[in-house]
């Protein structure tokens, strides 16, 4: 079971956002990425501009909430 509600998270800035986007955001580019590679013909152009996206996508998605989350703590706590 994923520990969704908890507080005291057992690594640092890992919380329930980190599932979510991992889990379900991402599930379109994995799957995206598993045709590339798995798929006929195989294209290894291909492949790396989606694994670039997936780390482009990554980034942006973490580095947004990071940003929200700061502006959030400095404005409200």
């Amino acid at each position: 079971m994923l520990p969704l509600a908890s507080a005291p998270y057992t690594l640092p800035f890992v919380g329930p956002g980190t599932y979510l986007i991992f889990g379900i955001v991402l599930a379109p580019i994995y799957v995206m990425l598993a045709a590339w590679y798995l798929g006929t013909p195989s294209d290894s152009k291909s492949a790396l501009l989606g694994v670039t996206y997936l780390a482009g996508l990554t980034t942006a998605l973490w580095g947004g909430l990071f940003v929200a989350t700061m502006v959030i703590k400095f404005a409200f706590f």
